[in-house]
């Protein structure tokens, strides 16, 4: 997208946000498109208002929801990893990363790490075989240096306009109100970033090729979801109903829109280590209705947070100095965040096709072989 087709959609954008649509949009992240009466009596709209008003945003504003799963039902385990190589090595590190077949993001990176950015749902089965391969990588020098944690489910965060000026039509920032929230906030942690006590394959192969379906397009109707599974459209209903819902596969919904234009904004992974859990509660409990956050997830077994924020250039030293100051009133230990380059970022489904036999499969052996393949080893 150029500069002036940037500024141009941000204008239309500016157009179509109201009240009315903002409630739709939050509405849609936390309920999905599949139940327009839940979605209608959750915003407390009519269901005519509200899938009127879905279908024009779809037409006018391209609008696109993503279905994220709950990767814990699935038997996978989150994962992010953020490595650096030497200079003009960069492409054959992505390639050593996504090798590994289950990564769901990969992206440049640059700032504290210039490399490498990616995050994993990785069988929990082999995740002894995934850290042995990220030391096999170092050996064959395909990274420099690295950091890799297994994380929680990552929580979207619904699109939210409490500091959109619906008069002015513009953002209106509040870092001190926030950090004030912070210290009244509750220190009993989300049940959303408890460490999962177990990860259960709840699926089966053709629930699995449904979900990934519905990770592309959460508005895909039963009929063409039939096609696709070769199945009628009854029976797409009944697993959707019977696997899907019944075992809770949906963990939220992910609107795929930007409230502010790309080229003058500033998307970032920040990890961020706490002074213990209690502080981490606290800060977390603030961040489901913040406009600067696209979600976050805890780091297993630590008092640190995996989060991504985007910002507008000129608020994010803002952004900094609101960290920095948590710092110094003793909440948070330290931080490091990486910028992500937005236009390399590739995206995948989960990886389905390497599920048989009601479990997942990882060669390790292969994947040692083609690691050397691609460092010319």
């Amino acid at each position: 997208m150029s500069r002036l087709e940037d500024f141009e959609w941000m204008l239309h954008y500016l157009k179509v946000l109201d009240p009315i649509n903002a409630k739709i949009l939050s509405g849609l992240s936390r309920f999905g498109p599949r139940n327009i009466s839940f979605l209608a009596r959750s915003v407390k709209l009519p269901a005519t208002t509200v899938a009127f008003r879905i279908r024009k945003l779809i037409k006018k504003w391209n609008l696109q929801v993503r279905t994220n799963l709950d990767y814990s039902k699935l038997g996978l385990m989150k994962a992010v990893l953020i490595a650096e190589t030497t200079g003009g090595f960069e492409e054959k590190l992505r390639e050593v990363v996504e090798s590994t077949e289950y990564w769901t993001y990969t992206t440049k990176c640059y700032g504290k790490f210039n490399g490498i950015y990616a995050l994993f749902a990785f069988p929990a089965e082999h995740k002894d075989k995934m850290e042995a391969y990220l030391k096999e990588a170092i050996r064959h020098k395909a990274m420099s240096h690295h950091v890799f944690f297994w994380v929680t489910n990552l929580c979207e965060v619904p699109p939210n306009f409490d500091w959109f000026n619906f008069g002015s039509k513009g953002w209106e920032f509040q870092w001190r109100q926030w950090i004030s929230e912070i210290f009244k906030a509750s220190e009993i942690p989300s049940e959303r970033l408890m460490e999962p006590a177990k990860y259960q394959i709840m699926v089966d192969e053709t629930d699995l090729f449904l979900l990934k379906e519905l990770e592309k397009d959460a508005f895909l109707e039963f009929t063409k979801l039939a096609d696709v599974l070769k199945m009628s459209p009854q029976g797409v209903r009944y697993r959707y109903n019977k696997h899907v819902m019944k075992n809770d596969l949906i963990a939220d919904y992910e609107i795929a829109i930007f409230p502010y234009p790309l080229l003058v904004s500033d998307m970032c992974s920040f990890i961020i280590h706490f002074q213990n859990e209690k502080a981490l509660a606290k800060f977390s409990n603030t961040l489901m209705n913040k406009p600067f956050i696209l979600n976050y997830g805890k780091i297993i077994g630590r008092n640190s947070l995996l989060m991504h924020s985007y910002t507008p250039k000129t608020e994010f030293p803002n952004f900094i100095n609101a960290l920095n100051n948590l710092i110094k009133r003793n909440l948070i230990n330290d931080f490091f965040y990486v910028n992500l380059n937005i236009p390399s970022f590739k995206r995948q489904t989960v990886s389905y096709e390497f599920f048989r036999d009601k479990s997942w499969t990882f060669n390790y052996r292969e994947k040692l072989k083609r690691l050397g393949e691609i460092m010319g080893n």
